[in-house]
């Protein structure tokens, strides 16, 4: 079965791996196709689409697009966007000043406590990364203030700690305003990680549909084969298309594995091809 994995993050947001690296080890894996979603950025396409046309791997351009309801980080995909696109960037940079100015005072906070911490040295540390907390996390454990990425969100920077600062996000409206305004396809990321009961998650995923979300990604890394299935029947039910990938992050995220292989997720290429069709009637 030709195998894609259409969610896989790298260093242009807050994966591991570079983004021509992350091809080269879809196309080592023999995955058909993949989607580079970094999280609110566009950075990482050019070189991911130079680097699958070398290696023969389908790239879907992509992004994951942070966005809020009830308070809660939804996060809202993207296929087949144009990178290029103006309404794109109004957007991203409002996100990254956004995303600058909430890391400047989570450093000033570790900073008045006597951590040996700073931009300057997180900048060196991960080097055209757009930063945030997960890279703050890393880098107190390898400064040796924590044993892992883990212990430093639990103690410090995990909602409710004491280096935890809430950011401002875009509405789910906005997000799917923005995806559509590039000539992409939006989709609900995931719906089964925001911890909603299933009632809930019926209404946040109407919620999305009335708002012009296409689709649902049901094949996830950390969905049950139930919860896979459940999905799969919602998405039916309620007229939307289907999605799936892995939300590799390289090494940040251990976990989980890009989608292929012995125990790793597989996502059939006929859901790229339905998402393709769906992108077609969408633009007719």
């Amino acid at each position: 079965m030709d195998c894609i994995d259409l969610h896989i993050h790298t260093t242009a947001s807050d994966g591991t791996d570079r983004p021509a690296a992350a091809v080269e080890k879809a196309a080592s894996l023999g995955l058909r196709a993949i989607g580079i979603t970094d999280h609110d950025t566009v950075a990482g396409l050019p070189e991911a689409m130079a680097a699958g046309k070398r290696l023969g791997v389908e790239l879907v351009p992509g992004i994951e697009v942070s966005s809020d309801y009830r308070d809660n980080n939804i996060h809202v995909l993207g296929y087949f966007i144009d990178p290029a696109a103006s309404g794109l960037r109004p957007v991203l940079d409002w996100v990254r000043t956004e995303r600058e100015e909430r890391n400047i005072r989570i450093v000033e906070m570790f900073h008045a406590d006597g951590f040996d911490i700073s931009l300057e040295a997180l900048r060196r540390a991960y080097p055209g990364a757009v930063l945030g907390r997960p890279h703050m996390a890393e880098y107190l454990m390898r400064k040796g203030y924590t044993s892992s990425v883990k212990e430093s969100f639990d103690r410090y920077l995990g909602e409710g700690k004491p280096y935890y600062l809430p950011k401002r996000r875009i509405s789910i409206r906005r997000a799917v305003e923005v995806i559509l305004d590039a000539g992409g396809v939006p989709v609900l990321a995931h719906p089964l990680q925001y911890h909603y009961p299933e009632n809930e998650v019926v209404e946040m995923i109407e919620y999305a549909q009335s708002l012009g979300v296409r689709a649902l990604e049901c094949y996830y890394s950390e969905h049950s084969p139930a919860q896979q299935a459940w999905l799969l029947s919602l998405a039916e039910r309620c007229g939307l298309g289907v999605s799936g990938g892995s939300d590799y992050h390289g090494t940040r995220k251990t976990h989980i594995s890009m989608g292929s292989g012995m125990g790793a997720l597989r996502v059939p290429y006929s859901v790229l091809e339905n998402l393709k069709k769906l992108r077609d009637t969408m633009n007719a």
